[in-house]
Parts: structure tokens; sequence; C-alpha cells
């Protein structure tokens, strides 16, 4: 009797080393909670329970907002073609002492390299940023409260180069106003060097242009796709819940 008693346990207990039988419903239950849990959403869990009332709010401002930032980035083209074909228009202007080249990188996307020896004219104005934005004109309303315009640095650099002035400006800011201590902190670095080739003006200028150029691929290429996605599920959740919705629940 005690044997067969110690028997009955053994075989109940070891059910519990068995797998359980898989049914085609519980195989269709497992492979639905596993279709959900990687399923990726882009809308927030609010955006999901609140119905299509809350999809159509979220994708008018993702689409509205978006579309800001697109107009943004765009604006931007017209006005770097606008940018380079001024330096074109500088690269034949005005004095030049010609000679050596302080080799920029093509990446800059200036006409043509510039001499050393006309870098070095504007460098050595011994007129501090101060002063520049003190006498020089006052475009805008930066301008006014002690901000350095590639006005006033024109205006201080009469007599050199066109294109160098433009070089060495774009190396203090992205685009033609600098704050006074930024500018004059550069200016200094540029002026002190003791490299014959200019590698901190090279890099500054070079870190200034992609950092410009990599603005607009960051609003085009970057926000492009999320806003995109946000305002496509948004929009099928928000209108049609039922069919286009389906693939985003």
């Amino acid at each position: 009797m005690l044997i067969l008693l110690i028997l009955t346990a053994l075989l109940s207990g070891s059910s519990a080393f068995i797998a359980p039988h898989t049914t085609p419903l519980t195989a269709f239950a497992t492979s639905k909670n596993a279709k959900q849990a990687t399923s990726l959403r882009v809308l927030p869990e609010s955006v999901m329970l609140g119905g299509p009332e809350a999809a159509q709010s979220y994708f008018f401002l993702w689409f509205f907002g978006g579309s800001g930032g697109a107009g943004v980035a765009l604006r931007q083209f017209p006005q770097q073609l606008e940018k380079f074909n001024g330096l074109r228009a500088m690269s034949a202007d005005g004095p030049t002492k010609g000679g050596e080249t302080v080799g920029i990188s093509k990446l800059c996307l200036y006409p043509r390299d510039i001499c050393k020896a006309d870098l070095a004219k504007v460098l050595s104005n011994k007129l501090s940023v101060e002063k520049m934005v003190e006498k020089g004109p006052k475009p805008n309303y930066l301008s006014t409260k002690g901000y350095l315009c590639f006005e006033s640095f024109a205006e201080a650099n009469k007599g050199c180069n066109p294109l160098t002035v433009r070089a060495v400006f774009d190396a203090l800011s992205t685009g033609d106003i600098v704050a006074p201590d930024v500018a004059q902190l550069k200016l200094d670095s540029f002026s002190n060097e003791q490299s014959p080739d200019y590698s901190v003006f090279k890099s500054e200028l070079l870190k200034t242009k992609l950092a410009g150029f990599s603005s607009i691929a960051f609003l085009l290429f970057l926000l492009g796709p999320i806003v995109g996605s946000t305002c496509l599920e948004s929009f099928a959740l928000g209108w049609f819940p039922e069919t286009l919705g389906k693939w985003y629940s």
C-alpha cells in the first residue's frame, strides 16, 4: 500500500516537467501576444488610448509643426545659393597680394582658395571687436546690442581682399552675426597662431561650415521621417480606425 502511494505521488509530480499541449488556439494567442510585444509604435500610449479624437488632435499638432520645421529647412537652400553666388562674385573682387594659398578644405564650398598674405593682412587688424561694433554699421537689432555683424567686420577691414574677409568671418559664425566675446576669442587665436599653414583658422572655418550644412540635413533627413511616420499613424488611427488604423493597433 505504501509503495502504491509513493508511485502515485511520483507520477502526479512528474507532470510539472511535461510541456503543456499546444493547441491551435493557444498558438494563435501566443503569436498575437508576441506580435503586439514586438510592434513598433510612434504614438504615445495616451494617444492610443484616447481614441480617434486624440489621434486627430495629435495629427494636426505634428502636421503643422512639422511643416514649419520643413519650411525653415527649405528656406535655407535659396539663402545658401545666394551666399554661394556672393562668394563667386567676391572671388574676382578687390585687391590681393597673391602668392601661396592657405589650402582651405573643398568642403567649405569656396570658389577658390585664399592667399596667406591676404589672410595675414586681415588678422593683423589691431582693432578690437568692441571698436568694430562701435564704429561700424548696425543693420539689425543684435548689432545695436553689441553683437558683431558681417557689415561691421567688412567695414573694419576695408582695403583687404573681400573673399578673405568673408572667410575669416565665416570662421567666426555660421551666419552673419556673432557674439563679441566669441569673435574676439577666435580672432585672437587666429592671429596668435604659430603654425605657418594657419591650421587653427582652417579647422574653425571647416567646423562652422559643416555645422551650417548639418543643421539643414538634420531638419530634412532626421525630422522628416519622424514627422512623416507620426502623421501617417495618427491619420490612420484618427480617421480610419477600423481599416488603416488596425495596422497600428
